[in-house]
């Protein structure tokens, strides 16, 4: 699966919304570092700014632009073009931003896609509700479904906002801490050794060993060179310094292959003891994970081990002789996926039943909108494009979410952000048919999409962006 090479030239164009008027811009961050780069750094203050950060020191600024320019990404930014009240923040800082880049989403072990990740979405709440999110938005996905990217993807810090672009939430994680007052206790051995590391080792060996995670997990992206500095503590992005408090762990298979990392620090509690925070668990098999959890809740003054990523379905509370010890404290949303092409991303996909299906698909901004023929009975998966779906009352009002309708000749009919929940497996089609968000022409249809868009695992994301 290919997509067209980037159109890398800057572009600006004008907007106006309710008495506002607005310069429209997309850029690149160039060579030079800060100075070199003014509009990268009030766009990167901007961002600061929108998610309530404290102002940027130039050394994170050059930190920030060197990852942006080396990922190729895409900042979008939108700039008042009214007067400036005396106090007010310059006309050179945007009242909104946007970033995009090029990535791969694995949509099963050993495959995956062109990807059109999605961050640092921000509006200033004076501009606020005149559709300068929309035309951002417009603006990149027209431009992601051009070059021939088959899905986006973001992160959302609020939830509400993504479904009416089309995208719905693709996979989950959970926030889980485990008791380590005592020893972990598994019901069956670990394999392999672990090994307190070098951080900076760590930092060499890490990229090779996401690869091999990414690979082999539905709902992983690439991620940015940025990872390696705060998992070896050179630099942490969130906090824009240095942390020298990470420390690293290695984990070796039965033949002295490094096969895993773990990074985590230390957080003093009472006295000598503390939790420890995993900021970053990787490893390519589940043993080399739970060999890694027992190291880590079998350290000195460790009363519990704190962790933001862990799956839905894990096989380490299951692995645990006490799974009280295990406890979940909150289950998010972590990629939400907007598919901008359905024929290429539903091709791309493995199927383990063989059916025959029709599907309609509703998008409000017209890039996955239709009528498509899913056909798993062969040697080979077919998915086509069979015809327009018949306008509604919704479509012509130019509602954003139109609601569903079954039209005549489709076996199934959803909004294209349920196709975003649908593709990996984030949850069942007889989910959102009770939920009201699938329609089907009777029983057997629901069956034949139940059974079509099963997974064997729920997917799984590590790498917030």
């Amino acid at each position: 699966m290919t997509t067209t090479p980037p159109t890398d030239r800057p572009s600006e164009t004008t907007y106006s919304a309710r008495g506002s008027n607005y310069v429209l811009r997309k850029f690149f961050v160039g060579e030079g570092g800060v100075d070199a780069n003014p509009e990268a750094e009030q766009w990167n203050r901007a961002v600061d700014h929108g998610f309530h950060g404290p102002e940027p020191t130039r050394e994170a600024t050059g930190h920030i632009l060197d990852s942006m320019r080396n990922s190729g990404v895409r900042l979008r930014a939108a700039y008042t073009a009214d007067p400036v009240p005396t106090a007010a923040l310059g006309a050179d800082r945007p009242v909104a931003t946007f970033c995009s880049w090029d990535s791969e989403l694995t949509v099963c072990p050993g495959v995956g896609i062109p990807a059109w990740l999605i961050s640092e979405v921000t509006v200033r709440p004076t501009h606020a509700r005149r559709g300068l999110l929309r035309r951002l938005m417009t603006d990149d996905l027209t431009e992601a479904h051009e070059r021939g990217f088959p899905v986006a993807a973001l992160t959302a810090s609020e939830a509400t906002i993504y479904g009416r672009f089309g995208f719905g939430a693709g996979t989950f994680n959970t926030e889980i801490t485990v008791d380590a007052h005592t020893r972990l206790q598994l019901k069956a051995p670990t394999v392999g050794t672990v090994e307190m590391a070098d951080n900076e080792a760590v930092a060499r060996l890490a990229p090779e060993i996401f690869a091999r995670f990414h690979e082999g997990t539905a709902g992983s992206v690439t991620r940015q060179d940025k990872w390696w500095g705060l998992v070896s503590g050179a630099w942490d992005w969130h906090a824009g310094k240095a942390d020298p408090e990470i420390r690293t762990a290695v984990h070796y298979d039965d033949a002295g292959r490094a096969d895993g990392y773990v990074s985590y620090k230390f957080l003093p509690t009472q006295g000598f003891e503390g939790a420890l925070k995993v900021v970053d668990l990787v490893s390519p098999s589940w043993q080399g994970r739970i060999a890694l959890w027992e190291y880590l809740c079998n350290l000195d003054l460790v009363t519990e081990v704190r962790y933001g990523s862990a799956p839905m379905e894990d096989p380490l509370m299951w692995g645990m002789v006490d799974m009280s010890k295990y406890t979940v404290r909150k289950r998010f949303e972590r990629v939400w996926l907007r598919v901008l092409d359905p024929v290429a991303a539903l091709s791309a996909r493995r199927y383990t039943s063989h059916r025959r299906i029709t599907v309609s698909i509703v998008d409000s901004m017209g890039f996955a909108d239709g009528l498509y023929e899913i056909d798993t009975t062969g040697a080979e998966t077919r998915v086509e494009r069979v015809g327009d779906r018949p306008r509604t009352q919704d479509d012509l009002a130019g509602k954003s979410m139109p609601a569903v309708e079954l039209p005549e000749g489709a076996d199934v009919a959803l909004n294209v952000d349920s196709l975003g929940s649908l593709y990996l497996g984030a949850v069942k089609a007889s989910t959102l048919y009770h939920g009201g968000l699938l329609k089907v022409r009777d029983e057997d249809a629901l069956r034949d999409i139940q059974a079509l868009m099963s997974t064997p695992t729920d997917p799984y994301c590590i790498s917030p962006f």
